[in-house]
């Protein structure tokens, strides 16, 4: 009976076979071209395949310039540093800061122009670590190595891209449509909400939509130079959909005080939601929401005006995104202002992992070319080749079991041709031959989503360590390369668990990132005052992306993220008024006192609350208090948030 409910998935799917297929036979066919062109070491091309290869065709073609730029970059560095005319120690110390360049610029730039920073790092190892060690015919072999794989990018992204499918930009559009529904959706649930909590979930799954097409939103645009125009775009529905969810929660701390709706407004904005997820694309010409709510209608209050603002904008982003921006109606080019989500920036973490890969490469190399051992080379390579590449990752513990599994059983399978196959073969035909089976298995892999990961690695080692296309080397040789290369891997893979980057960490660099900022433009500096909203949305960005690393995301993200923003708006209203001209003595005073209460204690204390509620009653302006107001109920509402400051602290030491 109970096989009935047991199914089981195939593991050779017609995708995995097509696609394995695809890339076994780019691969061998770069290696084909080396071959023929009677390169030295011809595996070198064949390499490129398993790490070019992506899912949409941009991003196959984005990911395959970047690799031969960085290649071309890497191997110019490397071969300027090996033409100084300085000691060996002194062309290793220089090489050693490339590398701390290119690993900290991997971890400051994102997406495929990481990538060319990490192969430009990497290229500059494979050249000037061998050479190094060993002086004798490096540079010829350093050489045939860049060119193969030139080769190989060339090769590999032309055949790919024949049968790599483009990315489905249609239902991407869609889920973005989704999202501005669910957003508006949302809106009318918390305006009309008698509890704080009970749209939490709703919040949760919006947030969680919203990172989701963050991350993708670089991958729809990459290989086209219109959608990456669009990006602009879609970093500006983003900041309107949170702008949007933080003005619905100021509404609802607001109705706390007095009900600020307008009668019919809620269920407007209710049809306003169906309306657009029944329509796409969304007219918003054909909508009479915006006709009969007017911005400059005398009668709403403050934050009903501040709602409809950021709705008009979400809904004028979304507009913009599905038609140019100079094409559209009257209205958007009327209401529509384009926000642009400013990156993030982590250069402390960025450092940090930098001087850890430096520090590892430089002494590694050092005590291989003092020592002058017969297997330096190998060993220099091999931990200097692993250290660059756990410097890239994320999140270096949790590939380092891939990584070991994928290159010790690359190890193995190159183990068994170089004893079984390599000895016997009489010529390049039956070299080509006999190498078929072997990257059929290893472009099935590659193309498994479960093994796709180790696959990587497993494919590169069996090429690097069996030296494909090399002539037979007797035992020894053989087993101590290969061996060393799989301690190289273990020893690396080792150290980078040993010393984790941590997600929870990283959550709280985030979080205090925002507090930083909300510190600075309490003392109105204008740098960061201008762009403040921009900063603080990408922070929340970040946080979420943390805490979704994290596994946290949905179940015990800190409530209050959104309120931290309504901080900041209130923060900036109050520098806004003191920037009038007409404004007299005792407001000027009131506001500066404001200012004064809030950086005097944490955003998160309780006292700091009670003391704006014991200041707000010598506040006789209307529009101050009222702010001032907005400004207690979001510092309320955010206490969870900071409260969550704290517990990442304990959690971090």
């Amino acid at each position: 009976m109970l096989l009935r409910h047991l199914t089981f998935k195939p593991f050779l799917t017609r995708p995995v076979l097509y696609y394995g297929l695809c890339l076994a036979f780019s691969s061998w066919f770069a290696f084909f071209i080396a071959v023929m062109v009677d390169m030295p070491n011809p595996y070198w091309a064949a390499m490129p395949a398993w790490v070019i290869f992506q899912p949409t065709r941009g991003l196959l073609f984005e990911r395959a310039i970047y690799r031969f730029l960085g290649t071309f970059v890497g191997a110019a560095i490397g071969f300027c540093i090996l033409l100084i005319p300085f000691p060996p120690i002194l062309q290793l110390i220089f090489f050693t800061l490339i590398i701390g360049v290119t690993t900290t610029c991997t971890h400051i730039f994102r997406g495929t122009i990481a990538y060319g920073f990490f192969t430009a790092g990497l290229t500059a190892a494979i050249v000037v670590i061998p050479s190094i060690m060993s002086p004798h015919d490096a540079i010829h072999l350093a050489v045939s190595r860049v060119v193969c794989t030139f080769i190989g990018c060339i090769v590999v992204t032309i055949l790919l891209a024949l049968f790599t499918p483009q990315f489905p930009i249609r239902s991407f559009y869609q889920k973005i449509h989704l999202l501005t529904s669910d957003v508006i959706f949302y809106s009318n649930q918390v305006i009309t909400s008698n509890n704080k909590e009970e749209c939490q979930d709703i919040e949760q799954t919006i947030l969680a939509n919203i990172n989701d097409i963050n991350d993708n939103s670089a991958v729809a645009a990459a290989g086209s130079i219109n959608k990456n125009r669009k990006l602009r775009y879609i970093d500006a529905i983003i900041a309107a959909s949170l702008d949007v969810m933080a003005a619905s929660r100021a509404i609802l701390a607001r109705n706390q005080r007095g009900n600020v709706l307008p009668s019919e407004f809620s269920d407007d904005l209710l049809q306003l939601s169906k309306q657009i997820s029944k329509q796409q694309p969304f007219n918003i010409e054909d909508s009479d929401f915006f006709i009969k709510w007017q911005i400059d209608d005398l009668g709403l209050k403050p934050e009903i005006k501040r709602l409809l603002y950021t709705v008009q904008q979400l809904l004028a982003a979304e507009d913009a995104l599905l038609n140019n921006i100079e094409q559209n109606k009257s209205f958007i080019a009327k209401n529509y202002s384009s926000t642009l989500l400013l990156p993030h920036r982590d250069w402390h973490m960025a450092i940090n992992i930098a001087l850890i890969t430096c520090f590892i490469v430089f002494v590694v190399s050092l005590f291989c070319y003092l020592s002058q051992l017969n297997l330096s080379e190998q060993v220099a390579s091999g931990i200097s080749i692993f250290a660059i590449v756990f410097g890239s990752f994320p999140l270096p513990q949790n590939n380092a079991p891939k990584l070991f599994i994928g290159v010790s059983s690359g190890v193995i399978v190159a183990m068994i041709y170089r004893f079984v196959v390599q000895p016997y073969i009489p010529d390049p035909f039956w070299l080509l031959t006999t190498l078929i089976p072997f990257l059929i298995i290893a472009g099935i892999c590659r193309a498994h989503p479960k093994t796709a990961i180790p696959a990587i690695d497993a494919n590169m080692a069996f090429l690097f360590a069996g030296h494909i296309g090399m002539p037979a080397a007797n035992t020894f040789s053989v087993l101590s390369t290969d061996i060393i290369y799989v301690l190289c891997a273990g020893i690396i893979c080792g150290m980078f668990i040993l010393l984790p980057r941590k997600p929870d960490v990283q959550a709280l660099h985030a979080i205090l990132s925002i507090q930083r900022d909300l510190d600075r433009i309490i003392a109105a500096q204008d740098a960061v005052n201008k762009n403040w909203y921009e900063q603080s949305t990408r922070q929340l960005l970040r946080l979420m992306l943390h805490l979704s690393r994290a596994g946290k995301l949905g179940d015990s993200a800190p409530n209050g993220l959104l309120s931290t923003l309504n901080v900041g708006y209130a923060i900036t209203m109050l520098h806004a008024k003191l920037e009038q001209p007409k404004l007299d003595l005792d407001c000027f005073i009131q506001i500066k006192t404001i200012l004064y209460v809030l950086s005097l204690k944490p955003k998160g204390n309780l006292a700091i609350i009670q003391s704006l509620n014991n200041q707000i009653k010598h506040v006789d302006n209307i529009a101050i208090r009222r702010i001032t107001e907005m400004l207690i109920d979001s510092l309320n509402e955010s206490l969870p948030f900071f409260a969550y400051i704290n517990e990442l602290k304990k959690k971090s030491k």
